[in-house]
C-alpha cells in the first residue's frame, strides 16, 4: 500500500503562510503547482510554484470562495507547466487540520477537472494559524468511473536549514517506550522523541559508518528505517563493522536490521532492506520513500545520486567521509581527518564541497573504477581512492554524522546548521564552515524541487552491485546443497 507526502520548501511555505492566515482571523484560499517524487512505497507533491489570486478570484467573508475563472487560470499555468495542481486554504485552528463539508465538496468537485486537463490528482492542502500543515490527494476510484476518492497524507515537510514536519496521528502515531528511553527523552522531551519516532530514515552503505549510524539511530528511538546497500558481510568487516562472525557470507542489510533489532528501544520498529545500490533504480527509488538520508559510502557515483536527491527532491542528506594518510609503505600513519556535513536546499552541494568530482562519478558508471589495471594508470595521473579507516574514526564520524541530523531536526538553541565539520584526529581539533556555498553555474542548484520533472536519469546498471548479489546467491545455493 502506497503512502502519501508533501514537501515544500521554507521559501515556499512563507509565501503561502504570508497569504493564507489573515491578521483579520478570516480563512482564505490560493492554488500552487506541485511536481511528483514517486518512490517504491511513497508518492510526494514537491510544491513549486504559488499561483496568488488576483483581484475578483476569490470571495472573503469569514468563510472563503474563489470563482470559476481563478481555477481555470491555475489549470492553465499547470497545464502549460506539465506539473499538478494544489488547492490550499486556512482554518483559524493549530495544528492537523480536518475537514468540513463544504471542504470535501469543494475538493471533490474540482477533482475530476483537474486530473483530466494534468493527468494527476488533485492535492488539497489546509493550514492552520500556528502553520501546521494537513494534505490529500484525490485520485480517480479504479473501480467507480465518476468517484474520486480521497488519501490522506501521513506528513507534510517544510524544508528549509531546519527540517519542520507535520505528522497525522491517525496514519503514522508515535512510538516510543518512556522506561526503555528514559534519558534520552529527559534531554528533548516527550514532544520531540514523539517526532523523532515517526521520521522514516534512510542509510546508504553499511559499512563501518553506516552500520554505527544504524546502531545509534535504533537506540535513540527511531521508529523507521530503511537499509540500502548490495554488499555481503566479509571477514575483513569484523573490526570495523557492527556485525557478527556469524554474519560473514549475508547480505550487509539483513546483517545490520538484525543488529537493530538486538538494539531497538522503540516498541514498534520496522527496518526495510533493500540488497540494491543506490545507483541501481530500485535503491533510488526506496530512498525516495524517506524524510532523511544517511550517506556513508565512499565513492563518487552514489554521492552524485545522493547529491541530484536532496536538491531534486528536497530529501536532506547527512554525508561524511574519513580520510587516512600513512607512509609509502603503509607501516605508519601520518595522520587522518573526517568531515561531515548536512547537503540540499539553501546549503552547498557535496560536489562545490569538494567531495566527488563529476568525472569520477562518470568513470564508476563506466565500469573502470574496478578495473585494476585502469587504475593503476588514475593513481600515476594523481588519482588516489583511499579504504583505510578504522572503528575508533567510524565511531567519530558517525556521531558526527547524528549530531548533523539532530541539528536540523531539533534545532537546539535554534541552531540548525552548523555547517561543514571537519575533525583532524592527530592534533585534536575540529574546524567548521559555514559560509560555503555552491558555484553560481552548480547545476544541482537548477534542479532544486524538480523531483520527477528534472529530466534527469542518474542511476543505471551496477555490475559490481549485480555481481555481489550473484555470488551471494550462488553461496547460499550452495550451502543448502551441501
Amino acid at each position: 500500500m502506497k503512502r502519501y507526502s508533501v514537501i515544500m520548501t521554507d521559501e515556499v511555505h512563507e509565501q503561502l503562510f504570508t497569504h493564507l492566515v489573515r491578521k483579520d482571523g478570516q480563512e482564505d484560499l490560493c492554488f500552487a503547482t506541485y511536481v511528483p517524487s514517486v518512490a517504491t512505497k511513497r508518492f510526494t507533491g514537491i510544491l513549486n510554484e504559488v499561483i496568488l489570486p488576483e483581484k475578483q478570484d476569490r470571495e472573503v467573508h469569514g468563510n472563503v470562495s474563489f470563482n470559476s475563472i481563478y481555477l481555470e487560470r491555475a489549470l492553465k499555468i499547470a497545464k502549460r507547466k506539465k506539473v499538478g495542481l494544489v488547492f490550499l486554504h486556512s482554518h483559524p485552528h493549530p495544528g492537523w487540520q480536518g475537514m468540513s463539508m463544504d471542504d470535501i465538496i469543494a475538493e471533490s468537485t474540482m477533482a475530476p477537472a483537474v486530473r483530466s486537463v494534468t493527468s494527476l490528482p488533485l492535492l488539497g492542502m489546509t493550514t492552520g494559524d500556528d502553520g501546521a500543515w494537513s494534505a490529500r490527494f484525490w485520485k480517480k476510484n479504479k473501480f467507480e468511473k465518476r468517484k474520486y476518492d480521497r488519501l490522506w497524507c501521513e506528513s507534510v515537510r517544510v524544508l528549509g536549514t531546519k527540517l519542520s514536519i507535520t505528522f497525522n496521528d491517525e496514519l503514522l502515531p508515535p512510538s516510543f517506550d518512556v522506561n526503555k528511553q528514559l534519558r534520552t527523552i529527559s534531554a528533548w522531551g516527550g514532544k520531540t522523541q514523539e517526532d523523532l519516532s515517526r521520521l522514516r530514515i534512510g542509510i546508504v552503505g553499511l559499512g563501518s559508518v553506516g552500520s554505527i549510524v544504524a546502531d545509534i539511530l535504533a537506540r535513540s528511538g527511531i521508529s523507521n528505517i530503511t537499509l540500502i546497500d548490495f554488499d555481503s558481510v566479509e571477514e575483513k568487516n569484523l573490526d570495523r563493522t557492527n556485525v557478527l562472525k556469524s554474519d560473514i557470507g549475508r547480505s550487509k542489510v539483513d546483517a545490520i536490521k538484525d543488529m537493530i533489532m538486538r538494539s531497538a528501544t522503540s516498541p514498534s520498529i520496522d527496518v526495510t532492506t533493500c540488497e540494491y545500490s543506490i545507483c541501481e533504480e530500485e535503491g533510488f527509488q526506496l530512498a525516495l520513500s524517506c524524510d532523511v538520508l544517511f550517506s556513508c559510502v565512499d565513492r563518487p557515483w552514489p554521492r552524485q545520486v545522493l547529491n541530484f536527491i536532496a536538491y531534486a527532491h528536497l530529501i536532506p542528506v547527512i554525508d561524511g567521509g574519513i580520510m587516512v594518510r600513512t607512509n609509502k609503505t603503509n607501516t605508519k600513519m601520518i595522520g587522518a581527518d573526517w568531515k561531515a556535513q548536512t547537503i540540499g536546499y539553501n546549503r552547498p552541494c557535496l560536489e562545490c564541497l569538494g567531495q566527488y568530482k563529476t568525472e569520477y562519478a562518470n568513470l564508476e558508471k563506466s565500469g573502470l573504477m574496478d578495473d585494476p589495471s585502469y587504475m593503476k594508470g588514475m593513481e600515476d595521473s594523481g588519482f588516489k581512492e583511499t579504504h583505510e579507516n578504522v572503528y575508533p574514526f567510524s565511531a567519530n564520524l558517525a556521531s558526527l554524522e547524528v549530531l548533523q541530523f539532530l541539528n536540523l531536526f531539533i534545532s537546539p538553541s535554534g541552531i540548525s546548521n552548523v555547517g561543514q565539520q571537519m575533525y583532524h584526529f592527530v592534533i585534536g581539533s575540529i574546524e567548521q564552515d559555514k559560509l560555503q556555498k555552491c558555484e553560481p553555474s552548480c547545476f544541482f542548484q537548477a534542479i532544486i524541487a524538480m523531483g520527477d520533472c528534472a529530466g534527469v536519469t542518474v542511476f543505471g546498471e551496477h555490475e559490481t552491485a549485480k555481481n555481489s548479489r550473484a555470488m551471494r546467491a550462488y553461496s547460499n545455493d550452495k550451502s543448502l546443497v551441501e
